[in-house]
């Protein structure tokens, strides 16, 4: 078997962010991770466990003035996105790397209309296509994402347009440069079943054709068991487990994994009540020493409590960070 072609290496990448002059707060720990040409990577988690911070951060897109890095690289290719200068971090986002945010609202100029953001956005990384060559890609990609009507749409401006049909517009245009990576920050949480069935069909056909890679960030462990190829879960701004998608399903090893399986619904499968994870996330000021998760945990001691267990390969391929994890799978 080749060996894999890493896209993105990502090499222990922490995040702070600055509150005020003596506050500094650290949004993600030491974070690793790979992902490969051609596959999808689903990254998992409660909200406030770092997955979007990390996300953004691939691209640098939170506040430079409150923003640090305080360890890392992220290497894309044969460059540290950290490092790079951003007139030429410019010439990666939107292009070699596209991305898809969680709010389209907020991520939509209200001022311009549809057409005139997405032949910006071509114009940008393609100076010498011809207008009306960007205006027929533009054209295909909306048809591409099922909204009927497209040259009304082009013309139309953003408040005039649903949630949904904005999150469409937005997924549209993060291919449009059919870019190498494709960051999905919960792209289709404003979508109904069958658009999203729809646009998840469109985006693995562009995997395919285009050897393209993504990073999908979702609550939704239906869409993350049919979408990704491995996935990561997050907890507390660190990794804490990583295996391939019907591994880390089958037998997820780190006590916080089953929790988020068995909170969301099972086809087929009839309960009257979903299991909760006791307690909630810890807020970034209140996180505590050793394993983040420690406070929720069935399995802690008091050797979680005061250091962060080391990440070890457990079972071949998937990876997992808890002193306790063989107990925890084998009452899994």
């Amino acid at each position: 078997m080749s060996e894999r072609e890493v896209l993105l290496d990502v090499q222990e990448l922490s995040v702070d962010f600055r509150i005020d002059r003596k506050t500094t707060l650290r949004a993600v720990r030491e974070v690793s991770f790979q992902v490969y040409k051609g596959e999808t990577l689903g990254i998992l988690g409660e909200s406030g466990c770092g997955k979007s911070v990390t996300c953004m951060s691939i691209l640098r897109l939170e506040p430079e003035k409150t923003t640090r890095y305080p360890s890392g690289r992220i290497l894309f290719g044969n460059q540290d996105l950290l490092t790079l200068a951003t007139k030429e971090l410019g010439k990666i986002r939107g292009n070699e790397i596209g991305m898809i945010f969680q709010e389209p609202m907020t991520a939509m100029n209200p001022l311009f209309t549809i057409g005139d953001q997405m032949m910006e956005v071509l114009r940008i990384h393609h100076p010498h296509m011809e207008k009306g060559d960007a205006y027929e890609r533009c054209i295909r990609m909306i048809e591409n994402v099922k909204i009927p009507n497209p040259q009304r749409i082009m013309k139309s401006y953003p408040f005039s347009l649903s949630g949904g049909m904005l999150q469409r517009i937005m997924i549209g245009m993060a291919m449009l440069n059919r870019p190498k990576l494709l960051i999905c920050d919960e792209p289709t949480t404003a979508l109904d079943v069958t658009i999203q069935a729809q646009v998840l069909d469109l985006m693995n056909q562009l995997k395919q054709e285009q050897e393209m890679s993504i990073i999908f960030v979702t609550h939704d462990l239906g869409v993350i068991s049919e979408m990704a190829d491995r996935v990561m879960v997050m907890y507390g701004g660190r990794k804490c487990e990583e295996a391939l998608a019907t591994s880390l399903f089958q037998e997820p090893l780190h006590p916080y994994t089953p929790g988020l399986i068995r909170s969301h619904p099972q086809p087929g499968e009839k309960r009257e009540r979903l299991e909760v994870i006791p307690g909630s996330v810890p807020a970034l000021k209140d996180m505590p020493a050793g394993c983040p998760f420690h406070n929720r945990c069935p399995y802690a001691s008091d050797e979680c409590k005061e250091t962060f267990p080391v990440y070890e390969e457990a079972l071949p391929d998937h990876w997992v960070a808890c002193h306790h994890w063989r107990k925890a799978a084998s009452h899994g």
